[in-house]
């Protein structure tokens, strides 16, 4: 029976009993969101206060790890209990295999609830599902990151297709350290932010060349242990140049652009103001700290220029100390080299540790409170107390150094993609291509060669090699029909 647009079944209305049970639904859905039942995609429940949990964070070495991180980490969470699985195994394997390899097959043996990545490493496995967006979780917990360099903030995201996967509290940079002393007396105006390496070759050399090994003064030095084909891969990757195909499948040097770099760095070093250290200097075979900063031309005064890490700043501070005999170079940073044509980037800037939580993760809370421990503002504090060469991502806490500022060492933004091809080709090739270019630049260097003709050399050569590398690496992978034997043997033996 029907009384206007009620329905009535067995004396009682439908209509009421509908309206009474969406209010209760309705409470009962606002009940639970307060609770937290209503926890959006990517938020994570939190700890329980006496709650136990274990993480295994990828790392470098068991007790270098417990100094850096674990030992402070333990103090805040003593119920979140650490296994680290140590990366050196990665390093044990064959070098006919890529990096991609190696990494993609620990990861696989050893499930780590943390990883810690380069940028390119990062960068692939944000973008195949391996790592768990940090978005919503860092919203849930409202952890702040207005102190972390913007730049790298952009890096990240940008690496991770607009979504945060990973944090890096330290990076690594380089600058241009100069001799403010040789500098005056030669009549020299100083160096300046941003400068291309053709203009820091062309101050270089108005630096006198006359003098014996012993006593000479260079305009510009390198690092201890670069050679030049790491000088010239560098001046090249800083310009967007790429020995390699995308894929790590062919090779290509043989262009006018790597020309101008190759003829550009040979003729640095054939007028005497680029100093490049011979084998022996690079061999490391020193037996005192003392005799270390003896072939670090300079810390010795020798060298009106320097592009060097920020370890460097310690080392000059602790020659200072320890070589009273020498007077302490009186010395001033300004920003690395760039690539003439985008000036506000730099290729030194590098995120040495990304990290990140597994997609996979049984413990996804608890290795997200350790990567956001170590990326926080009171863990960078203390590690501003012990850096030694390291630059904090949270910048406010970089100290000045002998009263210079730290700030040309991040005032451009890092490069994105840089070198991430080399990740795809096999190991062992890289050994045999620095060789290869290093003997025929140093052919050029002595005139046995023109420029020409060792470009067309290393073009000839190098492709030979990267055939043989990915051949080698072929063999030694077993065939998919291989694998697949190996496993239903494995499964059949189980």
């Amino acid at each position: 029976m029907m009384r206007g647009s009620s329905i009535y079944i067995g004396g009682c209305s439908v209509k009421k009993n509908v309206i009474t049970l969406l209010s209760l639904i309705l409470v009962l859905g606002l009940l639970s969101a307060c609770s937290g039942g209503g926890k959006k995609e990517g938020e994570l429940a939190p700890l329980g206060k006496d709650e136990e949990a274990k993480i295994k964070v990828m790392f470098w070495d068991q007790s270098i790890f417990f100094q850096e991180y674990g030992n402070m980490f333990a103090t805040q969470f003593p119920n979140i209990e650490i296994e680290v699985a140590n990366m050196q195994s990665i390093y044990n394997q064959s070098a006919a295999e890529t990096m991609e390899e190696q990494l993609d097959k620990f990861l696989e043996a050893h499930k780590p609830d943390v990883l810690m990545l380069q940028t390119a490493e990062y960068e692939r496995l944000a973008q195949n599902g391996t790592l768990f967006a940090l978005d919503s979780v860092i919203g849930q917990d409202q952890f702040e990151t207005e102190g972390i360099h913007p730049a790298i903030l952009k890096l990240l995201r940008e690496q991770g297709g607009g979504k945060l996967y990973g944090l890096s509290p330290e990076f690594s940079s380089s600058a241009l350290y100069y001799n403010i002393d040789l500098f005056n007396k030669y009549g020299v105006e100083l160096p300046r932010d941003s400068m291309s390496w053709e203009e820091v070759f062309e101050l270089a050399k108005r630096f006198p060349t006359d003098g014996d090994k012993d006593s000479k003064i260079y305009g510009l030095s390198m690092d201890t242990y670069l050679d030049l084909s790491n000088l010239i891969q560098t001046i090249g990757s800083g310009q967007d140049l790429r020995m390699l195909s995308a894929d790590g499948s062919s090779f290509n040097i043989d262009t006018d652009s790597w020309k101008k770099v190759f003829e550009s760095v040979i003729g640095a070093v054939k007028s005497g103001a680029l100093y490049v250290p011979d084998a022996e200097a690079r061999a490391f075979n020193f037996k005192t700290m003392e005799e270390m900063f003896q072939r670090n031309l300079f810390v010795m005064g020798r060298s009106a220029m320097a592009v060097k890490r920020s370890y460097e700043v310690q080392q000059i501070l602790q020659a200072k100390e320890m070589l009273k005999e020498v007077t302490p170079v009186n010395w001033g940073i300004v920003t690395v080299p760039v690539d003439p044509n985008n000036r506000n980037q730099s290729s030194y800037f590098n995120l040495g540790s990304i990290f990140a939580v597994s997609s996979n993760s049984a413990n996804p809370r608890a290795a997200w409170e350790f990567v956001k421990y170590i990326n926080g503002d009171s863990f960078a504090k203390l590690k501003s107390k012990s850096l030694y060469g390291s630059l904090l991502s949270r910048t406010e806490h970089n100290p000045d150094k002998d009263g210079r500022s730290m700030e040309p060492f991040y005032m451009l933004e890092p490069k994105a993609n840089v070198n991430n091809e080399y990740t795809k080709a096999p190991i062992n090739f890289f050994g045999a291509l620095n060789a290869l270019v290093e003997a025929e630049v140093d052919a050029a260097l002595n005139d046995k060669k023109t420029v020409e003709e060792a470009l067309e050399a290393i073009q000839e050569k190098g492709e030979a090699e990267l055939l043989k590398a990915r051949k080698a690496a072929e063999e030694a992978s077993p065939s998919p029909s291989a694998s697949s034997a190996n496993s239903e043997s494995e499964s059949s033996s189980e």
